[in-house]
């Protein structure tokens, strides 16, 4: 059931209609805030992994007016659609496909594009740099849900952190040794965002005038299951 607080923050949004996971794991208490420069906006939203639709209901309530797009390799039949909600069939990885996709039904770039899809790093990189620099607009958001698979063993691409190596006596710790690495899966490739996020200082080299390059990023946010990052205007 839906509390007083969530009423408070979605006016018109009955959160019991929705089947996504989104409900259910609360992911929409880090959304809000961040999607809040986009509430009321005519947009362009496109989301990678659909399950069995709800996530495209609930974005289509959540943005009324707008253009919401989901792909999956296996879409929902008999899905209620609307005049605003779109579905593909496909692969995340596709990147013909993904463009022929965008090209079709948003030439002009999405605001808002969501991977929640396959969870496996190697997939979500490919769509994340195919779509981010070619189809998500200046200042558009891409969010990466479940990064943390990346920590699990019973995941494909996943891996528990080494417990015994990361452990140390506080006594012993020393600052110029790094801390142990956990660089599986999406673990793995949300580092290498961060890495992108500080491209000025990662490209700095030396105090000798070599060429700096800008962060494609506005801004990165990690939370505990998600990923928010504004590309740069």
């Amino acid at each position: 059931m839906k509390t007083e607080d969530q009423i408070k923050k979605r006016p018109g949004l009955d959160l019991n209609k929705y089947n996504t996971d989104k409900i259910s794991n609360n992911y929409l208490d880090s959304y809000d805030p961040v999607l809040e420069p986009w509430v009321g906006k005519n947009i362009n939203l496109l989301e990678l992994g659909i399950h069995k639709g709800g996530s495209l209901l609930l974005w289509h309530d959540y943005f009324p007016s707008s253009k919401i797009v989901g792909i999956d390799l296996n879409p929902p039949e008999n899905f209620r659609s609307d005049e605003n909600i779109f579905m593909y069939k496909g692969n995340q990885a596709d990147t013909r496909f993904l463009s022929s996709m965008a090209n079709e039904i948003a030439p002009e770039g999405f605001d808002i594009i969501i991977d929640d899809a396959s969870h496996i790093g190697e997939l979500t990189k490919v769509a994340f740099w195919h779509l981010f620099e070619h189809h998500l607009k200046p200042g558009g958001l891409y969010v990466i849900e479940d990064w943390s698979t990346g920590y699990w063993d019973d995941w494909f691409d996943g891996k528990s952190l080494d417990f015994d190596t990361y452990r140390q006596p506080v006594k012993s710790y020393d600052p110029a040794i790094p801390m142990p690495g956990h660089n599986y899966g999406m673990v793995g490739f949300i580092k290498q965002l961060v890495d992108e996020q500080a491209a000025k200082d990662v490209t700095r080299q030396n105090y000798r005038g070599k060429t700096v390059r800008e962060s494609k990023f506005k801004q990165i946010i990690i939370n505990s299951s998600i990923v928010f990052i504004i590309k740069a205007g």
